[in-house]
């Protein structure tokens, strides 16, 4: 029984083990990169058994001399201080260095002293510049293929696009005032305004050189006359000119007796109860589609008058019919504005013969001619 003492140490450092073993655990999960106790540490805290020296036993501080009490434990912060961060190898950078901000400071250029020549080879140069090779050394370096020059374009020479061809436009041909015939199965109108008469005219073509005519003139009212008549191309000089007769007979209707009317629409106008007027009418066109054709229209009027009245005092009584005449004369132009469509303007007078009127009557219209 001399082991007796020793059995209880041997029981206390098995639980002792047991319970530090655990701990050991714990640590190396929480804190992986920690090193781990040496052997030469971790043998002082294990003493030998009573009866074996191979058995070790985790370091537990001895019993009281006295005996009976149970060790204390080792706690867990009681880790070397070594073993809190890993060992950084020699000559290695730090983990976070300072960044380099030396590219943000401006050069640092010497300037040149006082009138000092300047340097002219420093600003023209430019950094990364390269030699121009001399001859001899130019001749080994590669050749780049020859581009043939480039040959400029002449504006000029390149063709404007086309313009749009239009149809050459249609001369106009339709005459009302002129000597020239609108043909068989044409017709032709005409309005005039002016002074002193208003007129309204149509020609219907029954020949190639032969139109009938027939229109209305009135004295704004004060004189209403009726008018038929024919007209004869004589000369077709074409397109150009023509010649020709007309003859027209009327019939007008005055508001007032010729008793009670001085200077009125007898006066003005040159007609009376029957009218008869033949003459002769021409006309010439410029070259060109739509230039003017000039008209001339010379005539004879020879007036009777049914309602004659005796001016003298006692000349006695006053004839049944009074013939008169006068010489209407005519000039104008039609102006063309389209194929059938012409302005008419038309200027002249009356030269007249009877004693009691004027020795010439001014006539000024203008008005529209169209053809059908």
């Amino acid at each position: 029984m001399r082991f007796a003492p020793s059995l209880p140490l041997l029981v206390f450092a098995l639980v002792g083990d047991v319970q530090a073993r655990p701990v050991e655990v714990a640590r190396s999960a929480v804190v992986p990169s920690q090193s781990r106790v040496s052997g030469a540490e971790a043998s002082k805290g294990r003493v030998p058994s009573a009866g074996s020296s191979k058995a070790p036993v985790p370091s537990q501080p001895g019993p009281p001399a006295s005996g009976g009490g149970a060790p204390a434990r080792v706690s867990s912060g009681t880790a070397p201080a070594a073993a809190s961060a890993p060992a950084e190898p020699l000559g290695a950078p730090p983990r976070n260095p300072a960044p380099d901000t030396s590219w943000a400071q401006p050069g640092q250029v010497p300037a040149p002293a006082r009138n000092e020549a300047p340097d002219d080879a420093a600003w023209e140069s430019f950094p990364g510049a390269t030699a121009v090779p001399e001859a001899e050394e130019a001749a080994t370096q590669p050749q780049l293929p020859e581009v043939p020059p480039l040959v400029p374009v002449d504006e000029a020479a390149i063709p404007a696009p086309p313009a749009p061809v239009r149809p050459p436009p249609v001369p106009n041909r339709v005459s009302l005032l002129g000597a020239r015939t609108v043909g068989a199965g044409g017709m032709a109108v005409g309005l005039a305004l002016g002074f002193p008469i208003v007129s309204a005219r149509v020609a219907v073509g029954v020949h190639r050189r032969v139109d009938v005519l027939a229109g209305v003139d009135s004295a704004y009212g004060l004189m209403n006359e009726l008018r038929v008549g024919a007209r004869w191309m004589v000369l077709d000089g074409g397109p150009r000119w023509s010649v020709g007769m007309a003859v027209e007979g009327s019939h007008a209707f005055f508001l007032r007796p010729a008793s009670v009317e001085d200077r009125g629409a007898r006066y003005y106008s040159g007609r009376r109860n029957w009218n008869v007027l033949p003459g002769i009418v021409g006309n010439l066109q410029f070259a060109g589609a739509r230039s003017p054709r000039l008209f001339l229209d010379v005539r004879y009027l020879m007036a009777l008058d049914t309602e004659p009245i005796q001016g003298v005092p006692l000349g006695g009584l006053p004839p049944d019919v009074e013939l008169s005449g006068a010489f209407p004369v005519r000039l104008g132009a039609e102006i063309p504005v389209s194929e059938k469509t012409s302005y008419a303007l038309t200027i002249g007078g009356d030269i007249r013969t009877r004693p009691d009127e004027t020795d010439f009557m001014p006539v000024i219209t203008f008005g529209v001619v169209t053809g059908f």
